[in-house]
């Protein structure tokens, strides 16, 4: 996995979609924290499509949405 911050994801952009295509995982940080991941589209699906990750997914959201709610 590659790091990269959201600046220079602006000025490579073009350039870190073929590595992604190409399977490279992209952590985008911003003030120097991590703030999102660019996959393939291929890897999205897969991970989507497996029952434990959608459940993952749902417990992160809800999580998410306590954190929200308490202003943290």
């Amino acid at each position: 996995m590659k790091t990269i911050t959201t600046n220079k994801l602006q000025s490579e952009l073009s350039s870190v979609i073929k590595d992604v295509q190409s399977g490279e995982v992209y952590q985008v940080n911003r003030y120097s924290e991590p703030a999102a991941y660019v996959i393939s589209s291929e890897k999205y699906h897969e991970l989507v499509a497996k029952t434990e990750c959608k459940a993952c997914i749902k417990d992160l959201r809800n999580i998410a949405s306590q954190l929200k709610a308490n202003g943290e």
